[in-house]
């Protein structure tokens, strides 16, 4: 995975960054209309909670403030599924979430959009190979100091053996939770409405 910036090499996103100081453009998304919030809203909330969907390609992001984000993968739609999609992260990360969600009190010291090139591939009737572009999200807390970073995979198998793997863009957006509706318990109703 290569990193938009220059001496990243082919490290993860832990490694450094450049400086969050300097002004910073977002990527050009490669749909016409960008999706999702600026990163950067995020920059001094306190993370407490990150969890990962079970059924879908979202991680979480719960804030001491009682606000709610998502990482989500552009043009997901859980109706129609499509190729498998999945979030990757670094492996920092990853290892933090190995039950599903961690707590933790985290500050985000920066949050950026950042620009992503990996070799996708086909090995179907004859293999090809090719550079993607893709959008991640990179964040770095003040109680680690390491740069943290979030991107999307498309796969496909055909027994057991991947066949084909591609990249897409993920972008952060605002939960807005509903409070939830107490619901009246009728005690001889046949119908559990809980």
């Amino acid at each position: 995975m290569l990193a938009s910036s220059p001496n990243q090499g082919t490290a993860l996103c832990t490694s450094p960054l450049p400086s969050p100081s300097k002004s910073r453009r977002r990527p050009v998304p490669l749909r016409l209309q960008s999706l999702g919030i600026d990163p950067s809203l995020l920059v001094g909330k306190v993370l407490t909670k990150l969890s990962r969907s079970l059924k879908h390609p979202t991680l979480t992001l719960d804030f001491s403030d009682n606000t709610t984000f998502q990482i989500l993968v552009d043009g997901y739609d859980p109706v129609h599924r499509g190729l498998p999609k999945e979030l990757e992260m670094d492996s920092s990360l990853e290892q933090l979430l190995t039950t599903g969600q961690a707590h933790v009190e985290w500050t985000i010291k920066n949050c950026a959009l950042i620009t992503l090139t990996d070799k996708a591939f086909e090995s179907r009737e004859r293999e090809q190979r090719w550079d993607q572009n893709h959008t991640g999200v990179a964040f770095r807390f003040f109680e680690d100091q390491m740069w943290h970073c979030v991107w999307a995979t498309l796969t496909d198998h055909d027994r057991g053996t991947c066949v084909f793997r591609s990249y897409d863009d993920v972008y952060i957006d605002q939960l807005h939770r509903s409070p939830r509706k107490l619901r009246a318990h009728v005690p001889d109703s046949p119908i559990d409405l809980r």
